[in-house]
């Protein structure tokens, strides 16, 4: 791996800055979200480690660390909402969409259910709005996917038919964390740009992304551009 440097400029405000030293305190919150032992997975394949990611996730710590972190790649994608499948998408998006008010931005969120509600709306969605009552997944709306893993991809490949069977365009997804197994390579091959925060190799050790930490970078640079 490369020498990872430090990740904005100066000129950054302190409240939002992200700094190398942030990614690495979320890398050690997150080692809690690891199981290292034989475990069965949903696919019926054996692995050498378990990861649940909504221990970090629903702790304040790191998800106030996840949102900041997060929330600059997400604006500089054009996203005008984020979120993603219930339950591992809730509590990043929420995140996001708090960090997005330190940078003078709203962030609306939505998450996609599992299945349909069978009463009321019979929506497969929830979502908030955009700013003057607008409905936020609607044609045309730019969104990012979120999730807490990507270990086969379907659960960010249900969200995206979803939204998009909605009129929405998916203009990138994020996860916290990409398994050894590496699927996301199959979102890659059809187009959806895929930002990772961590990888994990077969031994379920625990790595940050290079590639994650320049896109930071430059999308901390955009912002002290003039709109």
């Amino acid at each position: 791996m490369s020498t990872i440097t430090s990740l904005v400029a100066s000129e950054v405000s302190d409240v939002t800055r992200v700094t190398l030293e942030d990614i690495q305190e979320l890398q050690t919150l997150m080692g809690h979200c690891f199981k290292h032992a034989p475990v069965p997975l949903s696919s019926g394949k054996m692995s050498n480690y378990y990861y649940e990611g909504k221990i970090g996730t629903l702790y304040p710590p790191a998800a106030r660390l996840i949102g900041n972190i997060l929330v600059d790649v997400i604006l500089e994608l054009g996203a005008e909402a984020v979120g993603g499948i219930e339950t591992g998408a809730i509590p990043i998006a929420s995140a996001i969409g708090q960090a997005s008010l330190e940078r003078d931005r709203i962030l609306p969120t939505f998450f996609v259910r599992q299945q349909a509600k069978e009463h009321g709306t019979q929506s497969q969605t929830a979502e908030s709005f955009i700013e003057g009552g607008a409905q936020l997944l609607s044609a045309g709306r730019r969104v990012a996917i979120v999730d807490d893993v990507i270990t086969t991809g379907k659960s960010v490949d249900k969200a995206i038919k979803v939204v998009e069977e909605l009129g929405c365009v998916v203009v990138g997804v994020a996860a916290l964390v990409e398994r050894h197994e590496s699927h996301g390579t199959a979102l890659r091959g059809r187009g959806y740009p895929i930002l990772r925060i961590f990888y994990t190799d077969e031994q379920g050790r625990l790595f940050i992304d290079d590639e994650f930490v320049r896109r930071t970078e430059e999308a901390a640079q955009s912002r002290l551009l003039p709109r």
